[in-house]
């Protein structure tokens, strides 16, 4: 990007690349998440037995799945260290290691700054996010419901009500489907004038949809290395 002039030309540009990167992402996490199961598989036969055989995983692309495997990552934590918990120190280390990753990879780049209304609106959306939004009672991203009220209420002023993991189920998991099998190919004029000024509509947010990725990557990855210590 830095190789252009940064003028008008560059927006098709930007546009292309925050769309195949993210479809990139979603499918790269996808597989990853499949070689974390079978790394857990060829160590665990009965896990083997279980999840490869009787009770098979999809793609490990919708919400279902991937709290399958994070939560078959605490159960198999917890064979070697029965009394594991999710400590808040570890999930504040991962929110704040995911906004300074966004900001560096965002901050400044020309993609932000040509989608800087959806930029900024990203940045709002998940400064106050804090620990009670993700890794609670088996819950990957916390439920809405289950949110406190202080959360509740940041959620929504900031992003129109919506929980994490109603985002991703109803806006990073779509939008996913959406370009995997192209269905916008026979759909003209959208969004409609009227859907683009409702409220809702800076959660079409391809920032925001990259930085939920990145941060279910994070939490991940901190529970198979302590899989790994476990096992050692």
């Amino acid at each position: 990007m830095n190789a252009t002039s940064g003028g008008i030309e560059t927006y098709p540009l930007c546009g292309y690349i925050l769309h195949s990167l993210f479809l990139k992402l979603t499918g790269a996490q996808e597989q990853k998440l499949k070689c974390i199961c079978w790394e857990m598989a060829c160590r665990d036969f009965d896990y083997r037995y279980e999840r490869m055989e009787r009770k098979r995983y999809g793609e490990c692309s919708d919400y279902t799945d991937k709290c399958l495997v994070y939560n078959d990552l605490l159960e198999r934590i917890r064979l070697f260290d029965d009394g594991f918990q999710v400590d808040d120190a570890t999930k504040d280390t991962i929110l704040n290691d995911w906004r300074t990753t966004c900001g560096q990879l965002f901050d400044g780049s020309l993609m932000a700054n040509n989608f800087k209304k959806s930029y900024v609106a990203f940045k709002s959306m998940i400064a106050g996010i804090d620990r009670s939004w993700i890794m609670n009672d088996k819950q990957l991203l916390t439920k809405q419901e289950n949110l406190p009220a202080a959360a509740k209420a940041y959620a929504s002023a900031n992003t129109c009500g919506l929980a994490l993991n109603e985002i991703f189920i109803k806006y990073v998991y779509r939008e996913r489907n959406r370009c995997a099998h192209n269905t916008r190919s026979y759909q003209h004029n959208l969004p409609s004038l009227k859907g683009m000024t409702a409220d809702n509509y800076k959660l079409q947010n391809y920032f925001l949809f990259m930085s939920v990725i990145l941060l279910l990557d994070m939490i991940y990855i901190r529970l198979f290395e302590v899989y790994l210590e476990k096992q050692s």
